[in-house]
């Protein structure tokens, strides 16, 4: 996208502003495949930055037993109080009924449950098909780290697992500072950086 109307730096430090776009140190440019990518400049080379995206969810794979129970406990990776939904339903806890958890024994249960519970051991149980597996999705943003090049800037773009096309993955905060992806400058061209030489669009 960016192979014309580039102007090479002579040396990376001196021409650090170069990499700014109208004054903007945090741009986007849009990708041949319709997707932006984001732009972080006059950073230090080798340095390591973290992004938070404070809207973001996660996902985990879940398994129902042998008698039809996912049963969810709060863990430090994923907090009961972030659960959303399970299989695309939505899990709304303060309405779940409290009920003892029965034993499974030769897939059956002990003592029937028909619809989804909450046990008094702070359990989430959800009632679904026997040994399925399910989705997760839990709230509480995500984070990702993220490395200056040779150049001094970083490219960013979207990824599988957090892509720019979710509207929750669009607000982002990088040092303290917060962004959205759909409200940040855009630029026509990018700087490029190869083999530690900087090159920016001449139209800068």
């Amino acid at each position: 996208m960016a192979g014309i109307g580039l102007v090479a730096a002579a040396a990376v430090a001196p021409f650090a502003s170069a990499q700014m776009y109208s004054g903007n140190t945090v741009y986007k440019v849009m990708r041949s495949n319709g997707t932006p990518q984001v732009v972080v400049a006059n950073r230090t080379p080798g340095e390591r930055l973290t992004m938070t995206y404070p809207n973001a969810t996660s996902a985990r794979r879940v398994t129902a037993n042998a008698c039809g129970l996912v049963v969810l406990r709060d863990s430090a990776s994923n907090a009961l109080t972030s659960l959303v939904s399970v299989d695309g339903a939505t899990i709304d806890q303060m309405a779940l009924p409290t009920q003892l958890l029965p034993r499974c024994v030769n897939s059956n249960l002990e003592e029937a449950r028909a619809s989804n519970f909450k046990t008094g051991a702070g359990e989430v149980v959800v009632v679904k098909t026997p040994n399925t597996v399910y989705e997760a999705v839990y709230a509480g943003g995500r984070t990702r780290n993220v490395t200056a090049n040779a150049c001094g800037f970083v490219a960013i773009n979207g990824t599988s697992t957090v892509p720019w096309e979710d509207t929750a993955n669009q607000a982002f905060e990088l040092g303290g500072t917060a962004y959205n992806v759909t409200t940040l400058p855009e630029a026509s061209l990018e700087p490029l950086c190869r083999s530690g030489q900087l090159y920016t669009p001449a139209s800068w």
